[in-house]
């Protein structure tokens, strides 16, 4: 996992694996990004194929953290997977609102 080390300033890189068998380790890392985020976080979700309702969670927690900052969250290709996750979840409303180019 160490390929989606974010470092302060660059786009964060969601995994291949956004599930709960990974965001105990990326929850940390992500906040440590959170800390140096820019006003509008750019969040890249191409490599996602696989995804449940704890990364879809940890996804959240990150928007939600940077909202309290006054920053926004821009993610950016979102994979068919997270795509379809946010679906079957009823997410689609905040994808859209999140993800330049993506209908609800």
């Amino acid at each position: 996992m160490n390929d989606t080390l974010p470092t302060p300033g660059a786009p964060l890189r969601l995994p291949a694996e956004l599930t709960i068998y990974t965001v105990g380790e990326l929850h940390p890392q992500w906040l440590a990004w959170l800390a140096s985020s820019e006003p509008v976080a750019a969040v890249t979700g191409e490599s996602v194929d696989q995804v449940d309702a704890a990364g879809l969670q940890l996804l959240l927690a990150l928007q939600r953290g940077l909202a309290d900052k006054g920053h926004s969250l821009a993610l950016h290709a979102p994979s068919t997977a997270l795509q379809a996750a946010c679906q079957a979840l009823g997410l689609q409303g905040w994808l859209a609102e999140h993800s330049p180019g993506v209908a609800a």
